[in-house]
Protein backbone atom coordinates (compact mmCIF):
# COMPACT_ATOMS: atom_id res chain seq x y z
CA UNK A 1 0.00 0.00 0.00
CA UNK A 2 1.17 3.47 -0.85
CA UNK A 3 2.19 5.76 1.92
CA UNK A 4 -0.23 8.59 1.12
CA UNK A 5 -2.87 5.57 1.42
CA UNK A 6 -1.30 4.50 4.68
CA UNK A 7 -1.28 7.76 5.98
CA UNK A 8 -5.32 9.00 5.29
CA UNK A 9 -6.62 5.90 6.91
CA UNK A 10 -4.05 6.59 9.84
CA UNK A 11 -5.86 10.30 10.46
CA UNK A 12 -9.20 9.82 8.80
CA UNK A 13 -10.69 6.43 9.19
CA UNK A 14 -8.83 5.16 11.92
CA UNK A 15 -10.03 8.22 14.20
CA UNK A 16 -13.46 8.25 12.50
CA UNK A 17 -14.22 4.87 13.74
CA UNK A 18 -12.86 5.75 16.80
CA UNK A 19 -14.26 9.00 18.20
CA UNK A 20 -17.71 7.23 16.75
CA UNK A 21 -17.81 3.59 18.26
CA UNK A 22 -19.82 4.48 20.61
CA UNK A 23 -22.54 5.60 18.13
CA UNK A 24 -22.04 2.35 16.12
CA UNK A 25 -22.56 0.49 18.93
CA UNK A 26 -25.90 2.13 19.98
CA UNK A 27 -27.21 1.61 16.39
CA UNK A 28 -26.17 -2.14 16.61
CA UNK A 29 -27.47 -2.46 19.89
CA UNK A 30 -30.79 -0.93 19.00
CA UNK A 31 -31.09 -3.10 15.13
CA UNK A 32 -30.07 -6.37 16.96
CA UNK A 33 -31.94 -5.50 20.41
CA UNK A 34 -35.31 -4.40 18.91
CA UNK A 35 -35.50 -6.29 15.27
CA UNK A 36 -35.25 -9.80 14.58
CA UNK A 37 -33.96 -11.06 11.42
CA UNK A 38 -37.25 -11.67 9.73
CA UNK A 39 -38.29 -7.70 10.86
CA UNK A 40 -34.57 -6.73 8.86
CA UNK A 41 -35.66 -8.23 5.84
CA UNK A 42 -39.36 -7.31 5.65
CA UNK A 43 -38.08 -3.69 6.31
CA UNK A 44 -35.40 -4.35 3.51
CA UNK A 45 -38.33 -5.81 0.92
CA UNK A 46 -40.56 -2.52 1.98
CA UNK A 47 -37.51 -0.55 0.93
CA UNK A 48 -36.54 -2.27 -2.54
CA UNK A 49 -40.34 -2.39 -3.35
CA UNK A 50 -41.15 1.37 -4.94
CA UNK A 51 -38.46 3.68 -6.15
CA UNK A 52 -39.89 6.32 -3.77
CA UNK A 53 -39.95 4.25 -0.72
CA UNK A 54 -36.28 4.09 -1.13
CA UNK A 55 -35.81 7.42 -0.41
CA UNK A 56 -35.82 6.38 3.19
CA UNK A 57 -32.48 4.69 2.98
CA UNK A 58 -31.33 7.60 0.55
CA UNK A 59 -32.32 10.39 3.08
CA UNK A 60 -30.45 8.06 5.95
CA UNK A 61 -27.12 7.65 3.93
CA UNK A 62 -27.09 11.03 2.76
CA UNK A 63 -27.03 12.22 5.99
CA UNK A 64 -24.08 9.56 7.32
CA UNK A 65 -21.80 10.74 4.27
CA UNK A 66 -22.16 14.60 5.60
CA UNK A 67 -21.47 13.58 8.87
CA UNK A 68 -18.39 11.87 7.24
CA UNK A 69 -17.99 14.79 5.08
CA UNK A 70 -17.75 16.82 8.87
CA UNK A 71 -15.76 15.09 10.58
CA UNK A 72 -13.23 15.21 7.48
CA UNK A 73 -13.30 19.14 7.42
CA UNK A 74 -12.85 19.53 11.06
CA UNK A 75 -9.95 16.98 10.95
CA UNK A 76 -7.91 19.15 8.52
CA UNK A 77 -8.54 22.19 10.77
CA UNK A 78 -6.75 20.95 13.27
CA UNK A 79 -3.03 22.27 13.83
CA UNK A 80 -1.27 18.80 14.17
CA UNK A 81 -2.70 17.65 10.74
CA UNK A 82 -1.28 20.44 8.64
CA UNK A 83 1.23 17.85 6.92
CA UNK A 84 -1.38 16.78 5.01
CA UNK A 85 -1.75 19.70 2.79
CA UNK A 86 1.35 18.35 1.37
CA UNK A 87 -0.91 16.32 -0.51
CA UNK A 88 -0.76 18.81 -2.80
CA UNK A 89 2.55 18.21 -4.07
CA UNK A 90 1.25 14.33 -5.20
CA UNK A 91 -0.07 13.44 -8.86
CA UNK A 92 -3.75 14.48 -8.84
CA UNK A 93 -4.49 10.57 -9.52
CA UNK A 94 -2.62 9.53 -6.04
CA UNK A 95 -4.56 12.16 -4.28
CA UNK A 96 -7.68 11.14 -6.10
CA UNK A 97 -7.28 7.65 -5.37
CA UNK A 98 -6.04 8.07 -1.86
CA UNK A 99 -9.47 10.36 -0.97
CA UNK A 100 -11.62 7.91 -2.86
CA UNK A 101 -10.22 4.40 -0.48
CA UNK A 102 -10.68 6.56 3.10
CA UNK A 103 -14.22 7.74 1.59
CA UNK A 104 -14.61 3.95 0.71
CA UNK A 105 -13.78 2.42 4.44
CA UNK A 106 -15.54 5.62 6.03
CA UNK A 107 -18.86 4.89 3.94
CA UNK A 108 -18.23 0.99 4.89
CA UNK A 109 -21.52 0.98 6.96
CA UNK A 110 -23.62 2.50 4.29
CA UNK A 111 -22.48 0.23 1.59
CA UNK A 112 -22.88 -2.78 3.91
CA UNK A 113 -26.74 -1.96 4.13
CA UNK A 114 -27.05 -1.27 0.06
CA UNK A 115 -25.48 -4.52 -0.48
CA UNK A 116 -28.04 -6.04 1.85
CA UNK A 117 -30.59 -3.60 -0.09
CA UNK A 118 -29.63 -5.22 -3.44
CA UNK A 119 -29.49 -8.99 -2.29
CA UNK A 120 -33.11 -8.49 -1.38
CA UNK A 121 -34.23 -6.79 -4.68
CA UNK A 122 -31.89 -9.24 -6.51
CA UNK A 123 -34.11 -12.01 -4.65
CA UNK A 124 -37.59 -10.57 -6.03
CA UNK A 125 -36.05 -9.70 -9.61
CA UNK A 126 -36.44 -5.38 -8.64
CA UNK A 127 -33.42 -4.36 -11.39
CA UNK A 128 -34.75 -0.43 -11.11
CA UNK A 129 -34.30 -1.02 -7.09
CA UNK A 130 -30.61 -2.82 -7.83
CA UNK A 131 -29.69 0.21 -10.11
CA UNK A 132 -30.58 2.88 -8.03
CA UNK A 133 -29.13 1.83 -4.51
CA UNK A 134 -25.98 1.34 -6.93
CA UNK A 135 -25.76 4.54 -8.35
CA UNK A 136 -26.80 6.27 -5.68
CA UNK A 137 -24.02 4.85 -2.70
CA UNK A 138 -21.60 5.78 -6.23
CA UNK A 139 -22.90 9.47 -6.19
CA UNK A 140 -22.31 9.90 -2.43
CA UNK A 141 -18.95 8.80 -2.59
CA UNK A 142 -17.63 10.80 -5.34
CA UNK A 143 -18.99 13.68 -3.69
CA UNK A 144 -17.38 13.03 -0.42
CA UNK A 145 -14.09 12.23 -2.59
CA UNK A 146 -14.39 15.84 -4.34
CA UNK A 147 -15.06 17.24 -1.12
CA UNK A 148 -12.01 15.65 0.86
CA UNK A 149 -9.84 16.37 -2.64
CA UNK A 150 -10.86 19.76 -2.41
CA UNK A 151 -9.93 20.50 0.92
CA UNK A 152 -7.16 19.07 0.56
CA UNK A 153 -5.68 21.57 -1.75
CA UNK A 154 -7.19 24.58 -0.62
CA UNK A 155 -6.32 25.07 3.14
CA UNK A 156 -7.35 28.09 5.21
CA UNK A 157 -10.08 29.29 2.77
CA UNK A 158 -11.81 32.70 3.13
CA UNK A 159 -15.16 32.96 4.92
CA UNK A 160 -16.62 35.94 3.67
CA UNK A 161 -19.92 37.30 4.82
CA UNK A 162 -22.60 38.27 2.65
CA UNK A 163 -24.15 41.88 2.18
CA UNK A 164 -27.93 40.45 3.92
CA UNK A 165 -26.20 39.42 6.71
CA UNK A 166 -23.66 42.48 7.12
CA UNK A 167 -27.16 44.50 6.84
CA UNK A 168 -29.08 42.73 9.82
CA UNK A 169 -26.12 42.57 12.29
CA UNK A 170 -25.65 46.51 11.98
CA UNK A 171 -29.70 46.84 11.92
CA UNK A 172 -30.52 44.34 14.66
CA UNK A 173 -29.11 43.46 18.49
CA UNK A 174 -29.34 39.76 18.74
CA UNK A 175 -29.91 38.50 22.59
CA UNK A 176 -27.72 36.20 24.08
CA UNK A 177 -29.38 32.69 23.14
CA UNK A 178 -29.38 33.34 19.56
CA UNK A 179 -25.74 33.55 19.37
CA UNK A 180 -24.90 29.85 19.82
CA UNK A 181 -27.86 29.09 17.34
CA UNK A 182 -26.10 31.44 14.56
CA UNK A 183 -22.46 30.27 15.55
CA UNK A 184 -23.40 26.40 15.24
CA UNK A 185 -25.39 27.18 12.00
CA UNK A 186 -22.21 28.82 10.46
CA UNK A 187 -19.39 26.58 12.00
CA UNK A 188 -21.20 22.94 11.94
CA UNK A 189 -24.31 23.02 10.06
CA UNK A 190 -24.15 19.44 8.59
CA UNK A 191 -23.88 18.30 12.49
CA UNK A 192 -27.17 20.38 13.52
CA UNK A 193 -29.43 19.60 10.42
CA UNK A 194 -27.94 15.72 11.10
CA UNK A 195 -29.06 15.64 14.55
CA UNK A 196 -32.21 17.48 14.08
CA UNK A 197 -33.15 14.70 10.97
CA UNK A 198 -32.12 11.93 13.19
CA UNK A 199 -33.60 12.66 16.28
CA UNK A 200 -36.60 14.25 14.08
CA UNK A 201 -36.91 11.13 12.00
CA UNK A 202 -36.65 8.72 15.18
CA UNK A 203 -39.58 10.49 16.90
CA UNK A 204 -41.54 10.49 14.46
CA UNK A 205 -41.19 6.56 13.37
CA UNK A 206 -41.80 5.83 17.04
CA UNK A 207 -45.00 8.01 17.02
CA UNK A 208 -46.35 6.21 13.75
CA UNK A 209 -45.95 2.67 15.78
CA UNK A 210 -48.99 4.04 17.75
CA UNK A 211 -50.99 4.06 15.09
CA UNK A 212 -49.96 0.03 14.17
CA UNK A 213 -50.71 -1.45 17.72
CA UNK A 214 -51.89 -0.05 21.47
CA UNK A 215 -48.57 0.86 23.68
CA UNK A 216 -48.31 2.66 26.61
CA UNK A 217 -46.06 5.83 27.31
CA UNK A 218 -42.52 3.00 27.32
CA UNK A 219 -42.06 3.55 24.03
CA UNK A 220 -42.18 6.96 23.35
CA UNK A 221 -40.12 7.81 26.37
CA UNK A 222 -37.80 5.38 25.02
CA UNK A 223 -37.73 7.14 21.77
CA UNK A 224 -37.13 10.27 23.44
CA UNK A 225 -33.86 8.63 25.60
CA UNK A 226 -32.36 8.18 22.31
CA UNK A 227 -33.39 11.38 20.98
CA UNK A 228 -31.95 13.51 23.47
CA UNK A 229 -28.64 11.08 23.98
CA UNK A 230 -28.32 12.28 20.34
CA UNK A 231 -28.28 15.82 21.20
CA UNK A 232 -25.06 15.74 22.87
CA UNK A 233 -22.96 16.63 20.49
CA UNK A 234 -24.60 19.87 19.69
CA UNK A 235 -24.13 19.90 23.94
CA UNK A 236 -21.00 20.00 23.65
CA UNK A 237 -20.36 22.65 21.46
CA UNK A 238 -22.75 24.55 23.21
CA UNK A 239 -20.24 23.57 25.88
CA UNK A 240 -17.25 24.99 24.53
CA UNK A 241 -18.91 27.78 23.08
CA UNK A 242 -19.95 29.22 26.28
CA UNK A 243 -16.64 28.35 27.99
CA UNK A 244 -13.41 28.17 25.45
CA UNK A 245 -14.87 30.36 22.33
CA UNK A 246 -17.22 33.01 24.75
CA UNK A 247 -15.71 32.16 27.73
CA UNK A 248 -15.19 36.19 28.78
CA UNK A 249 -18.86 36.04 29.81
CA UNK A 250 -18.05 33.98 32.90
CA UNK A 251 -16.21 37.34 33.70
CA UNK A 252 -19.57 39.47 33.69
CA UNK A 253 -21.18 40.50 37.01
CA UNK A 254 -24.09 38.48 36.34
CA UNK A 255 -26.05 35.78 38.88
CA UNK A 256 -25.93 32.49 38.62
CA UNK A 257 -29.42 31.96 37.76
CA UNK A 258 -29.35 34.38 34.65
CA UNK A 259 -26.68 32.28 33.06
CA UNK A 260 -28.64 29.40 33.44
CA UNK A 261 -31.89 30.83 31.98
CA UNK A 262 -29.64 31.96 28.95
CA UNK A 263 -28.57 28.71 28.66
CA UNK A 264 -31.97 27.08 28.77
CA UNK A 265 -33.26 29.25 26.75
CA UNK A 266 -30.51 28.23 24.13
CA UNK A 267 -31.48 24.66 24.45
CA UNK A 268 -35.18 25.00 24.23
CA UNK A 269 -34.63 26.94 20.77
CA UNK A 270 -32.14 24.25 20.17
CA UNK A 271 -35.35 21.48 20.98
CA UNK A 272 -38.42 23.12 18.96
CA UNK A 273 -37.50 21.19 16.16
CA UNK A 274 -38.40 17.94 18.46
CA UNK A 275 -40.67 19.38 20.72
CA UNK A 276 -42.72 20.93 17.36
CA UNK A 277 -43.15 17.00 16.27
CA UNK A 278 -44.27 15.76 19.38
CA UNK A 279 -47.16 18.05 19.73
CA UNK A 280 -48.08 17.78 15.86
CA UNK A 281 -47.56 14.10 15.39
CA UNK A 282 -48.81 13.10 19.38
CA UNK A 283 -51.25 9.81 19.28
CA UNK A 284 -54.61 10.60 20.60
CA UNK A 285 -54.45 7.06 21.99
CA UNK A 286 -52.25 8.68 24.88
CA UNK A 287 -53.25 11.26 27.33
CA UNK A 288 -52.52 14.62 27.18
CA UNK A 289 -50.35 14.73 30.09
CA UNK A 290 -48.08 12.36 29.00
CA UNK A 291 -47.17 14.77 25.95
CA UNK A 292 -46.61 17.67 28.93
CA UNK A 293 -44.60 14.77 30.67
CA UNK A 294 -42.63 13.39 27.70
CA UNK A 295 -41.67 17.29 26.42
CA UNK A 296 -40.23 17.91 30.29
CA UNK A 297 -38.74 14.75 30.17
CA UNK A 298 -36.43 15.42 26.68
CA UNK A 299 -35.45 18.68 28.14
CA UNK A 300 -34.65 17.69 31.62
CA UNK A 301 -32.18 14.72 30.11
CA UNK A 302 -30.28 17.91 27.93
CA UNK A 303 -30.12 19.55 31.46
CA UNK A 304 -28.67 16.49 33.15
CA UNK A 305 -26.20 16.01 30.23
CA UNK A 306 -25.60 19.74 29.96
CA UNK A 307 -24.67 19.80 34.22
CA UNK A 308 -22.57 17.27 33.41
CA UNK A 309 -20.19 18.51 31.02
CA UNK A 310 -19.45 20.97 34.20
CA UNK A 311 -18.55 18.15 36.35
CA UNK A 312 -15.02 17.02 34.54
CA UNK A 313 -13.83 18.17 30.73
CA UNK A 314 -14.43 15.44 28.88
CA UNK A 315 -13.09 14.87 24.94
CA UNK A 316 -16.03 13.64 22.70
CA UNK A 317 -15.46 10.12 22.44
CA UNK A 318 -15.15 10.09 26.41
CA UNK A 319 -18.38 11.91 26.53
CA UNK A 320 -20.09 9.78 23.73
CA UNK A 321 -19.07 5.74 25.95
CA UNK A 322 -20.66 7.77 28.74
CA UNK A 323 -23.82 8.38 27.02
CA UNK A 324 -23.80 5.47 25.56
CA UNK A 325 -23.88 3.63 29.32
CA UNK A 326 -26.86 6.24 30.49
CA UNK A 327 -28.91 6.02 27.77
CA UNK A 328 -28.72 2.07 27.83
CA UNK A 329 -29.40 2.53 31.43
CA UNK A 330 -32.12 4.96 31.35
CA UNK A 331 -34.09 2.81 28.65
CA UNK A 332 -34.07 -0.34 30.44
CA UNK A 333 -35.49 1.99 33.74
CA UNK A 334 -38.40 3.08 31.58
CA UNK A 335 -39.41 -0.49 30.94
CA UNK A 336 -39.88 -1.16 34.78
CA UNK A 337 -42.36 1.63 34.55
CA UNK A 338 -40.64 4.30 36.52
CA UNK A 339 -43.32 7.36 36.51
CA UNK A 340 -42.12 10.00 33.89
CA UNK A 341 -41.97 12.68 36.63
CA UNK A 342 -39.58 11.29 38.86
CA UNK A 343 -36.82 11.15 36.13
CA UNK A 344 -37.89 14.92 35.20
CA UNK A 345 -37.20 15.93 39.04
CA UNK A 346 -33.94 14.02 39.53
CA UNK A 347 -32.67 15.15 35.96
CA UNK A 348 -33.82 19.07 36.62
CA UNK A 349 -31.86 18.32 39.93
CA UNK A 350 -29.34 16.32 39.47
CA UNK A 351 -28.34 18.76 36.87
CA UNK A 352 -28.93 22.43 38.09
CA UNK A 353 -27.17 21.01 41.52
CA UNK A 354 -24.12 19.53 39.32
CA UNK A 355 -23.94 23.37 37.09
CA UNK A 356 -24.04 24.96 40.02
CA UNK A 357 -21.49 23.46 42.10
CA UNK A 358 -18.91 23.56 39.54
CA UNK A 359 -19.59 26.51 37.05
CA UNK A 360 -17.26 29.05 38.84
CA UNK A 361 -14.46 26.29 39.18
CA UNK A 362 -14.49 24.41 35.68
CA UNK A 363 -11.84 24.81 33.76
CA UNK A 364 -12.16 23.94 29.62
CA UNK A 365 -9.10 22.43 28.50
CA UNK A 366 -9.79 20.59 25.58
CA UNK A 367 -10.93 21.41 22.28
CA UNK A 368 -11.89 20.26 18.84
CA UNK A 369 -9.82 23.29 17.28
Amino acid sequence: MKPENIITQRVFVREYYRQNASFFLLIIGLAGGFMRSHDHIALAEFFVGSPLLLLIPFTLWTLYILKVITFNTETLRRSENEFLFAFAMLKRSDQWTAAFLTIFIQAAPASLYGIFLIAIAAKHQIILSIGLVVLMLLVLMILATAKLYYILNHPDQERKVNRIKRFFDRTFSKPYPAFFVEWILRRQPLMLIGCKAFSGALLLAVIYLYSTDVYDHRLLAMGIVIAASAQVPLLLELHQFENFHFGFVRQLPLPFYKRLLYTLTTILLLTLVEIGLLITHFSVSLPVTTLLQCILFFISMLVFQQGLLYAKDHTQEQLMSRVFILTMVLIVLVLFKIPLWLFIAIHLFAGIFIWQRNYYQFEHITSTE
